[in-house]
């Protein structure tokens, strides 16, 4: 940056009657001088440009297109822009009555000719002359046409600060990389780019270089699909918020190699390319896998995983809801995990009952059956005194928005098993807003989404359609995947599906209170079919795994 080394009369104001105190013709150590008065400006090599006549009630005018022209090219200091830097963008330098700059014009063309100038004061007050509207990018006008790659900032300075640093930087005699900027800041960015295709499309890689701000990730956002195949993005070293702040702040080398070597290939949302898939995997193959109480299952399955559905059915009466319970027992016994539980058909009171039953081996809702109040306290801190369980307190229903909300909550408070009985009533009382199908395939993609973006295990119960002829699920039919009520959905998003079958009517009681488990789905391992048997202990209360009974097949139509 050239220094005032003194100042003397101008000969232009002279010539007028003016500057009479000899101080207005500014002399710089670089041999240039220039007048701050009347812009009159002479060169080290002596050539001499003359403008416009000004008074002194002249001074406040606004400078015209051709007298913007005019002015010199000087270096500025406020933002470390050399002179060899702005004279290539023809960025000129307008200065005040102290010899300061007061105004920088950058240039501004369209198809090639130079049509208007974009004025920026000191006090960052913007003004135009001559044309502004559409046009070239600043810079294509001494652009080197098409190459490897050209760099695209949201400022003119950042422009010029990259082309900078790029040449200063490298060991390529001669190299003058194409650098550009939209001119109408980054809410303009799309309609600036898209006007200057034909001119983009010539360059291998279009590297954008936008501020580090809200409105500049969006006007990259916005950008990007316009130039989509070509574009990279380049993220600026840490503690920039332009490129013109990374020379500002030391940070030329790191600004050099954010453009050059780790700018990223733009990709819309949610597609990943396959080098950068590494932590997923190993996220992935790392995903703790939490066993079921019953091993039959566990050969199927290798347990359930966070961020998966699991779907539980059966006919009617057929012990859903109590081998839910199993399982949120066993996860409170074997992990340390937080439970969430939303039972839409039973009061909370009943819900801590059963789970106070399984702990305790007694079935405490059955009139029969006397404990002593202070040994029920005891349970029931024993479960619940470490806060790790939660309920939804609502008989009845709820509508989705309700539901989702929850879910949220549960997730974003910790609770990892999310239980919730039963999917079918949800939508039940809101079948006006919509088919039961169609609800229901909202709901499934959204809990599936919850599921894996919360990284928690949702537990569903489903109802099972009503057959048409021949023995029903309640005589021991088992069912299949498309058995399933309400939507295809409910089969294709769930991770694992399992099903109980039991013939309520079998002669025999033992059979009559063994329940079959059959695996219709695992995501995970893919097997499926039975997954053992559990009989139901009318004493404790508990379901334990067994063997097949005797003479269990009789009167049951068909077999998975």
């Amino acid at each position: 940056m050239p220094k005032i080394i003194g100042d003397e009369p101008c000969p232009q104001c002279r010539e007028r009657g003016g500057d009479k105190t000899g101080n207005h013709l500014i002399a710089f150590d670089d041999g240039n001088k220039y007048c701050n008065r009347c812009h009159y400006f002479v060169s080290a090599n002596g050539t001499q440009t003359l403008t416009r006549e000004r008074d002194e009630e002249d001074m406040t005018a606004n400078l015209t297109f051709k007298e913007v022209g005019e002015l010199p090219h000087f270096a500025l200091p406020s933002k470390k822009i050399t002179e060899a830097t702005a004279n290539r963008f023809g960025v000129r330098t307008e200065f005040n009555g102290q010899g300061e700059p007061s105004r920088v014009w950058y240039p501004h063309y369209t198809d090639g000719e130079l049509d208007g100038f974009k004025g920026k004061s000191s006090d960052k007050r913007f003004t135009s002359v001559g044309t502004t509207s559409g046009g070239e990018l600043f810079g294509q006008q001494v652009a080197n046409g098409s190459g490897s790659f050209c760099v695209i900032t949201e400022g003119e300075d950042d422009a010029m600060a990259v082309w900078q640093v790029l040449v200063e930087l490298s060991d390529l005699e001669g190299w003058s990389p194409d650098v550009f900027s939209i001119t109408h800041g980054s809410s303009g960015a799309v309609k600036d780019i898209s006007s200057n295709l034909n001119k983009l499309g010539e360059y291998g890689r279009i590297i954008l270089c936008f501020d580090e701000d809200k409105a500049g990730r969006e006007a990259v956002e916005a950008v990007c699909p316009i130039l989509a195949g070509q574009v990279y993005i380049a993220k600026l070293p840490s503690g920039c918020k332009d490129a013109n702040d990374c020379l500002l702040n030391g940070k030329e080398n790191d600004l050099k190699w954010a453009i050059l070597k780790h700018a990223k290939k733009y990709q819309p949302d949610g597609i990943i390319n396959g080098t950068d898939t590494w932590e997923r995997y190993k996220h992935s193959s790392n995903v703790q896998c939490i066993e079921y109480p019953f091993e039959g299952l566990n050969e199927k399955t290798y347990g359930f995983r966070p961020g998966s559905v699991v779907t539980l059915t059966s006919g009617t009466g057929l012990g859903k809801t109590q081998i839910a319970r199993e399982f949120k027992y066993h996860v409170w016994k074997t992990t340390d995990w937080k439970i969430a539980d939303i039972a839409l058909e039973e009061d909370v009171g009943d819900t801590v009952s059963g789970l106070m039953s399984l702990h305790m081996g007694r079935r405490l809702h059955l009139p029969d059956v006397q404990v002593a109040e202070e040994h029920e306290r005891k349970v029931h801190e024993e479960l619940f005194g470490s806060g790790r369980w939660d309920f939804y307190d609502h008989f009845g229903g709820m509508d989705d928005a309700s539901l989702f909300n929850k879910l949220r909550y549960f997730g974003a408070t910790g609770h990892r098993a999310i239980f919730l009985d039963h999917l079918s009533i949800i939508v039940s009382e809101y079948a006006a807003e919509g088919g039961e199908r169609e609800r229901i395939d909202t709901v499934m993609t959204k809990l599936a989404k919850i599921a894996k973006e919360l990284e928690v295990v949702i537990f569903i119960i489903v109802h099972l359609r009503k057959e048409g002829s021949g023995r029903s699920f309640e005589q021991g039919a088992v069912p299949s995947l498309d058995d399933l009520r309400g939507s295809g959905s409910i089969k294709q998003l769930s991770w694992d599906v399992i099903a109980l079958s039991r013939n309520q009517l079998h002669p025999d009681p033992v059979c009559r209170n063994t329940t079959q488990l059959t695996v219709l789905k695992c995501r995970f391992t893919g097997r499926t079919g039975t997954a053992g048997w559990l009989r139901f202990d009318e004493e404790t209360g508990r379901m334990i795994e067994c063997e097949k009974p005797p003479g269990y097949d009789d009167k049951v139509e068909r077999e998975f």
